[in-house]
C-alpha cells in the first residue's frame, strides 16, 4: 500500500520495504494556464560535508548518469504534456557511492526569469517513488500550492542514515534558479 507523504515528513523506506534495490522517482505537474514550463529534474548526490564529491554527481538533463551508475536521469522532458510522470529518475541503491549521504531531488523552470514563470502557474504537482521490480507505488508526495512566485523547489530527498534510506518530503521554494542549488551544492 502506497504512503502519502505531508511537508515535512519522512518515511524510512528500507524498514517500509525490505530488500528495496531499484526506484523509480517520478515527479509530474499540470498547467495551470495556457502557458507551457519547461522543468528540469535534478538531482544532487551529496556527501556528508553537504556538497557533491565531483561534478559528475550531479544528475541532470546535461550529465544523465551518476559515475557510480547508481543514479540516472531519462532525459528532458520540455513540454510536460500528457498524463503520468513529466520526469523521471532511476536508483539503484545499493550501486550509491558509499560516501553519499543524500539524493536531493530538485525541480526548477528553465529560463523562468526571463519567460516570468513560476510554479504558481502549475497545479498537481508531485513526486513518487516506485519499485522498479514490482512496478509498484511506494510512496506519494503532492506538494500543495504554496510555492506562488517561487522558481525552484526542492521536492525531497534520499537520505542513508546508518545503511538503511529514508525519504524526506521536504518541499521547499526558492527562487535561487538551477545555477543558485549548483553554487550550494557543488
Amino acid at each position: 500500500m502506497s504512503v502519502s507523504l505531508q511537508k515535512g515528513s519522512s518515511l524510512n523506506l528500507s524498514k517500509k520495504e525490505p530488500g528495496l534495490k531499484k526506484i523509480m522517482i517520478g515527479l509530474g505537474w499540470e498547467f495551470r494556464t495556457g502557458t507551457q514550463l519547461d522543468l528540469d529534474a535534478s538531482v544532487f548526490m551529496l556527501a556528508a560535508h553537504g556538497k557533491v564529491p565531483a561534478d559528475e554527481y550531479f544528475v541532470f538533463y546535461n550529465n544523465l548518469r551518476s559515475p557510480d551508475g547508481a543514479v540516472q536521469h531519462t532525459g528532458d522532458n520540455r513540454s510536460g504534456v500528457g498524463d503520468d510522470d513529466d520526469e523521471m529518475v532511476l536508483a539503484n541503491l545499493p550501486l550509491v557511492n558509499s560516501q553519499i549521504t543524500d539524493l536531493v531531488v530538485v525541480v526548477s523552470i528553465h529560463e523562468a526569469e526571463i519567460r516570468r514563470q513560476h510554479f504558481g502557474q502549475l497545479k498537481e504537482a508531485y513526486i513518487r517513488i516506485v519499485d522498479v521490480d514490482t512496478k509498484r507505488q511506494i510512496l506519494h508526495y503532492d506538494l500543495d500550492e504554496e510555492f506562488g512566485k517561487m522558481t525552484d523547489i526542492e521536492f525531497g530527498r534520499l537520505q542513508r542514515i546508518d545503511g538503511e534510506w529514508y525519504f524526506k518530503a521536504t518541499g521547499i521554494g526558492s527562487n535561487m534558479t538551477l545555477q543558485g542549488y549548483v553554487d550550494k551544492y557543488v
